[in-house]
């Protein structure tokens, strides 16, 4: 296991996404949305967690952290497979609906399905879509256990978890 406290600013070499294991396709992505070099916790952790370690990492509110965990997300998913592959529980609605909105603008690439689950929102729907087929489910603790009381989440087959703002959810 790794454990990341990064705080400081990238050393002077350049390093691109690709250098540190990411697709070109998701590359050109991200450089729609100006984003071209790794920031420290990015590129610390998206090797680690490529190679499927657990990584436990700390940084300071606007570091990347969302794409230092979604990136490796997406390269590892497979879409062909219905089935919820990734998990990342999250303290709050806003918090879930700020990584969904991330996690959509990568998707175009990998027609990877993706389900947002959190209070206030319609079950109905939700179940429809789990019935479907999704393969990664971003939500807050409270709905995650309301489906899985109900049994209309299977994460029997979770590849990756992600456990963001962990310390506020403890």
């Amino acid at each position: 296991m790794l454990i990341i406290n990064k705080k400081e600013g990238n050393n002077n070499m350049t390093i691109n996404f690709q250098t540190i294991g990411i697709s070109r396709e998701l590359e050109n992505i991200l450089e729609e949305s100006r984003i071209t070099e790794p920031t420290p916790i990015q590129e610390q952790a998206i090797p680690e967690l490529l190679k499927g370690k657990d990584v436990i990492a700390q940084a300071q509110t606007g570091t990347g952290k969302t794409l230092a965990f979604m990136l490796p997300i997406m390269e590892t998913i497979d879409a062909s497979q219905p089935y919820i592959q990734a998990l990342i529980i999250t303290p709050t609605r806003e918090l879930a609906i700020q990584i969904t909105n991330e996690a959509k603008k990568l998707i175009p690439v990998k027609d990877i399905n993706i389900l947002a689950v959190y209070g206030g929102q319609d079950v109905e729907k939700q179940l429809k879509k789990l019935k479907r087929g999704v393969n990664i489910v971003i939500g807050t603790p409270g709905r995650l256990l309301d489906h899985i009381r109900r049994r209309s989440i299977d994460l029997s087959q979770l590849k990756m978890l992600v456990l963001d703002e962990a310390d506020e959810m403890l």
